[in-house]
């Protein structure tokens, strides 16, 4: 499989700047839309055009969130670095794709990566008032 990038939430000036970096480095870039949130993240990564199945209408989520997928560790390492440089700013919630994840829809994925960057918060804030 080919490195591949998702997005999601992104505002056009961020998203252009990471785009542009993909394809710097030869990777595919799927900006994933709303509807498409039920899908499992497997799907969503090895169709150009997915299935048509139940399509998600609720409020979904409004944070920015990158997908990264069969990128080697030196490919992670540099896309990662690129932001610096690139002056493209934070994101929060990034995630790989592992066997255990790639079953997940987008919803299931938001709803861990947010738990995960509020329990990190919360430990820094706490590691902070015990100095």
């Amino acid at each position: 499989m080919n490195p591949t990038i998702l997005m999601y939430n992104f505002d056009k000036d961020k998203a252009r700047k990471i785009q542009f970096l993909c394809l710097q480095m030869k990777f595919r870039i799927k900006t994933i839309s709303k509807e498409d949130y039920l899908k499992p993240i497997g799907l969503l990564l090895n169709s150009s055009k997915p299935k048509e199945e139940e399509l998600y209408d609720g409020d979904g989520f409004s944070q920015e969130m990158l997908v990264m997928s069969a990128l080697s560790d030196n490919q992670l390492n540099t896309f990662l670095m690129s932001f610096k440089k690139q002056n493209i700013p934070f994101i929060n919630l990034k995630a790989i794709v592992t066997p255990d994840n790639i079953s997940w829809n987008s919803i299931e994925l938001y709803q861990e990566l947010t738990a995960e960057h509020e329990a990190i918060s919360n430990q820094a804030i706490a590691t902070k008032k015990e100095s």
